[in-house]
Parts: C-alpha cells; sequence; structure tokens
C-alpha cells in the first residue's frame, strides 16, 4: 500500500496537482485514490514526502585543449614534365612496331611513394606503368596491324600516384612514325686502303781492307 501512495503522490507532483489531500473510495477492481472526493470516498494521511538535499556539484575542471589532428600530408608537387623524344612534328622508326619515348622530370620521379609515368597514344591508354625516363611502347599495343608507312599519333604522358590519380601531365606531342629500309639509309663510302709503310733502304755491305802481310786473294788456283 505504502507503494501505491508513493506512486500516487508522484503523479500528482509530476503532473502539477499540488492537492493536499488524497481520498480512497472502493472500484470494481479493488481501492481508487483520487484528489476529488467521490461518493463514499474517505481521505487518506499521507506521510511527509521525503525531500533530499541536493548535492553540490563541483566545477567542472576545463579540460585541456584537443590536439589537433596532424594535417593531411601535402601531394608531392612536380614543378616539370616534358616529352623529349619524339620531338613535336618529328618522325621516328617504327619497323617493329615499337618505339621508345623519353621523358624529362623535375624534380626526379618519388618511385618511393608510388609513383609512376602512364602513356597514352592517340588517346588509348599504354598498358603498363613506368619508372623510368627512358621506355618503349611494347608491340601489344598496335595489335595484329604494325604501323606501316607514314602515319601521325599524339602521345601523352602523365605522372600518377599509387591510387591511379594524375598528378601531372606534360604537353603533348604530335609526330609521325615511319618505316626505315635499307635505301633509306645514308650511303656510306668503303674505308679507304692502307697505306703501305716504306721500308728503310739497306745499307750497302762494308769492304774488308786486307790485312797487312796477307796476301791477295786469287781467283781459283794455277
Amino acid at each position: 500500500m505504502n507503494k501505491t501512495i508513493f506512486l500516487i503522490c508522484g503523479l500528482l507532483m509530476v503532473n502539477g496537482a499540488m492537492a493536499q489531500t488524497v481520498y480512497e473510495s472502493k472500484g470494481s477492481k479493488g481501492r481508487v485514490f483520487s484528489d476529488q472526493p467521490q461518493p463514499g470516498s474517505k481521505p487518506v494521511e499521507l506521510p511527509p514526502l521525503n525531500v533530499i538535499e541536493p548535492v553540490p556539484i563541483a566545477p567542472a575542471t576545463p579540460r585541456p585543449a584537443v590536439e589537433q589532428a596532424p594535417p593531411e600530408a601535402k601531394v608531392f608537387a612536380y614543378r616539370q614534365l616534358a616529352v623529349v623524344f619524339p620531338e613535336a612534328n618529328g618522325s621516328v622508326a617504327a619497323n617493329n612496331a615499337t618505339f621508345e619515348v623519353r621523358v624529362s622530370i623535375d624534380p626526379p620521379l618519388q618511385v618511393g611513394m608510388g609513383h609512376s609515368f602512364f602513356l597514352r597514344l592517340d588517346g588509348r591508354a599504354v598498358p603498363g606503368r613506368y619508372t623510368a625516363t627512358e621506355m618503349m611502347v611494347p608491340p601489344e599495343f598496335f595489335g595484329d596491324i604494325a604501323p606501316a608507312g607514314a602515319q601521325r599519333h599524339v602521345l601523352e604522358v602523365s605522372v600518377i600516384d599509387e591510387q591511379g590519380g594524375t598528378l601531372l601531365t606534360a604537353p603533348s606531342v604530335d609526330f609521325q612514325t615511319r618505316f626505315v629500309n635499307n635505301l633509306q639509309r645514308p650511303h656510306r663510302l668503303p674505308p679507304p686502303y692502307p697505306v703501305p709503310l716504306h721500308k728503310p733502304a739497306t745499307k750497302p755491305a762494308p769492304v774488308l781492307e786486307p790485312l797487312p802481310g796477307s796476301r791477295p786473294a786469287v781467283e781459283g788456283r794455277r
């Protein structure tokens, strides 16, 4: 019963009802408590409420400033990237459906950071990544049809990171491939024959003088 009374008192206080008297009556399901008198109800004396003094709270100590997370690593910046070979509006021999590509970059390529060179020829990606400034376009790029005769091409070279993001792209180079045969090669003259060395003239044999008291040599014998 005490628990029921305390619960009723709590509900009345929460709802803002500051009634001083609680009435008890009998209902179909048992006793009914209300702050309004009903026929046959009687007042119920409630014990005084327990009042707990609030515990003083110490002022909150200011927390130290949260250390800021280190800023994200800056993206490494390259100052210059250019295609050295093939030259713009130049030509390159591609007899074997492959040719060399050379680039210059400043500062040097940061291979340790996962950077590499990526090539595009005529808008198509050349398979593979390159870490040297001298590289070869593989013949597999052209497939079964090798470039024959003079053909125009556009080469693009970029520096990409480990995830494939583009860091820097060099100005594109427009050039042409050509087929070189023996007739197109410059004619070389045969090397000159070696000049024979002149031997020094031989000296004449010295004439031996007869010794004193010797007889001169006589041809034959009598």
